[in-house]
């Protein structure tokens, strides 16, 4: 994908299916690393998401930013297809850092075509269950990110460009947030986004951008709704929670000392303040 800010920004596939759903489509509190993508045919439905409804309506595509926690109200017939996207690379920064982008645009001639195409040529991305809090993840789930959407370079290629044309028309309607943030409050965020594997400090974020630490802390909540420390200590989180479900291989103590964290019951309460579940639970929950 374009990548005008140096972003990572290259879609991978986990998963494209058809559903029908009657009145069973009620899940509250869905969270995940993962992009989604849902176009409804026809029926209807509500997302709640970050103090807002959405009505869902046919003819729309919406789009869910990952780590937003949602809710699905279904009471009637509704069908829909979905996508769920990995951004590769996304820990030092994604399309959700820089960009607001609209939750739902009006589909166009192009969105069915996508669609059946990408159902063609990935016939079995579809999902063995509909609980989101089981069907992100699986046996196989790092592997798929490791290897991709296909080991056929072709199938790779075309899903990875047929993704791309239907986030366009999500970016269409985007802003970019770092033109509005104050440069040096951008600077630091960039600077968050590559040294998540460190101890990152505020005191010398601030004096990395010429400024004292007071007015930076004032600066950067003003810029971002949120102080410095719970920004990084909720990057940090939103790391740890996709590399434990990449690296099965790693303990908890040693994502936790990946991340910069040198007191694993400090981590362990900073996780579960934001997620709600352990970094135990969290892994044990996504092999059921």
């Amino acid at each position: 994908m374009i990548n005008p800010m140096g972003i990572n920004a290259t879609p991978v596939l986990l998963n494209v299916g058809e559903a029908h759903h009657d009145g069973d489509w009620n899940f509250r509190d869905v969270s995940s690393p993962f992009t989604r993508i849902h176009y409804i045919r026809s029926g209807s439905a509500r997302m709640e998401r970050g103090g807002e409804v959405l009505e869902l309506r046919p003819g729309y595509l919406y789009l869910t930013p990952p780590y937003l926690r949602h809710s699905y109200v279904n009471d009637g017939p509704l069908d829909l297809v979905y996508l769920h996207i990995y951004f590769s690379g996304a820990e030092s920064g994604s399309l959700f850092d820089w960009l607001d982008l609209p939750a739902e645009v009006v589909a166009d001639e192009r969105t069915e075509p996508i669609l059946r195409r990408l159902l063609e040529i990935n016939p079995d991305r579809a999902l063995p269950n509909f609980d989101p809090r089981r069907y992100d993840t699986g046996p196989g789930l790092a592997q798929t990110l490791a290897d991709g959407v296909s080991d056929n370079w072709a199938v790779a290629m075309e899903t990875e460009g047929l993704l791309c044309l239907l986030l366009a028309r999500f970016l269409e309607g985007a802003s970019a947030r770092i033109a509005r943030m104050d440069r040096r409050i951008a600077a630091a965020v960039q600077y968050i986004g590559t040294h998540l594997d460190g101890r990152v400090v505020v005191a010398d974020l601030a004096s990395a951008v010429a400024l004292s630490k007071d007015h930076f802390i004032r600066l950067f909540a003003r810029e971002l709704g949120i102080t410095p420390v719970r920004y990084i200590n909720r990057k940090k989180i939103e790391a740890a929670q996709l590399r434990l479900l990449l690296r099965p291989g790693e303990s908890v103590k040693q994502i936790a000392y990946g991340l910069g964290f040198d007191n694993l019951q400090y981590f362990n309460r900073l996780f579960s303040s934001l997620t709600g579940l352990s970094p135990g639970r969290y892994r044990q929950n996504c092999r059921l």
